[in-house]
């Protein structure tokens, strides 16, 4: 099974210093995002499902909508198209239809 993504992994991707606050805000934030995202596709989705079924967009999905939680607390303008695709794609393996 994968590994899911991780507060220094996000970090080292957005370019941000690795402070035991910057951190631990990413943590709370991935946490979140990770809700969000399953919430969206099924309320029975568990992380380790998602990362089953679809590892590489789960986690990439997560990232951004965490990265977007990170400059928007309040998701001001919802989720991006970009994100959109990933959750159809995501909500269609996960679902069976792709």
């Amino acid at each position: 099974m994968a590994e899911f993504i991780t507060a220094s992994e996000l970090a080292d991707e957005l370019h941000i210093d690795q402070t035991p606050e910057e951190l631990a805000t990413l943590g709370a934030l991935i946490k979140d995002a990770s809700a969000i995202v399953r919430g969206s596709i099924s309320p029975d989705l568990t992380e380790a499902d998602a990362l089953v079924k679809a590892p590489e967009q789960f986690n990439r999905l997560v990232g951004s909508v965490a990265t977007s939680l990170y400059y928007d607390r309040a998701l001001t303008n919802g989720f991006s198209h970009g994100q959109m695709i990933i959750l159809q794609q995501i909500t269609g393996i996960v679902k069976g239809g792709a």
